[in-house]
């Protein structure tokens, strides 16, 4: 009897979902599509609750002509930089605030006052920009104050997924790179940066690693996914670096480019803080 395991990609267009057996073979795939919010010239959100609905909906279908007993583990790969806020009942307090939007310019400036580009980009392999979710949170604690006041945890897109398979509060290594809260170096969360953006340090999830368990699903997300009590979730990656790993950019000197809803190129490197690639990355040359 064969053996699977159930992948979604929580893109910016839609849930992209895959079901293969333990040998890699595709066993079939379906795609769910949801909205972007558009508003403010920069504005760009989206529901967290479209993001789950649309794990449930292929969820089902994936698993309908299978034991899903069969599943050995259910991981994600998701979009980045983005900020869901959501309480201790694991609701959203509000929309999203995924990666493209670009309203926190006055937080950024405001951090760029207290750090140097070269330091903020030695703790975060970063440089300074109001798209990534630190800068986010910034905003919405400056512009939405009862809201920042009432979360319990800033999350990633799969990692709120995580959240209501497992009911656990937790992220890891890459969505937490692209909250720019996180030291790189250290893979913790960077005190230095959450008191120069004024950000509580235990609204921030538990750090674990990509290829850790997260949790289990729940009975409730049992009844509403079709998947067994107690299967395994493991963390994933975001988008970014799990689009890497795919290509094979996973050694030194080897680059890959991505085109979609967004574009980027990527080379792999050892020298992440050599004086050339500083310079090019926080803007110099």
């Amino acid at each position: 009897m064969g053996k699977y395991l159930l992948a979604h990609d929580l893109g910016t267009s839609g849930n992209k979902a895959t079901l293969f057996s333990t040998e890699g073979q595709l066993i079939a795939s379906c795609t769910y599509n949801y909205d972007v919010y558009y508003s403010n010239n920069n504005w760009a959100e989206q529901n967290p609750n479209d993001w789950w609905q649309a794990v449930i909906s292929t969820t089902k279908t994936l698993i309908k002509n299978i034991n899903p007993k069969d599943i050995l583990a259910v991981s994600f790969s998701g979009q980045m930089m983005g900020c869901v806020c959501v309480d201790k009942k694991q609701e959203p307090l509000r929309n999203a605030i995924i990666w493209a939007d670009m309203r926190a310019t006055k937080q950024t400036q405001q951090i760029a006052k207290q750090i140097s580009p070269q330091r903020f980009y030695e703790i975060t392999g970063h440089r300074l920009s109001p798209s990534y979710g630190g800068q986010k949170l910034m905003w919405i604690k400056d512009n939405e104050p009862h809201i920042y006041a009432k979360t319990y945890k800033m999350l990633n897109a799969k990692d709120f997924i995580i959240l209501k398979l497992t009911n656990q509060f937790v992220t890891e290594y890459s969505d937490a790179s692209s909250t720019c809260l996180m030291d790189l170096n250290k893979l913790c969360w960077s005190d230095e940066l959450l008191n120069i953006m004024g950000i509580d340090k235990q609204k921030m999830p538990k750090l674990l690693k990509s290829t850790d368990i997260a949790g289990y699903i729940t009975n409730t997300a049992s009844e509403l996914t079709g998947l067994c009590p107690n299967t395994p979730v493991v963390c994933g990656g975001g988008d970014g670096v799990c689009a890497a790993v795919g290509t094979g950019c996973i050694k030194e000197g080897i680059a890959h480019s991505s085109i979609g809803t967004s574009s980027w190129i990527s080379i792999t490197t050892k020298n992440l803080f050599s004086p050339k690639i500083k310079a090019l990355l926080i803007g110099l040359i």
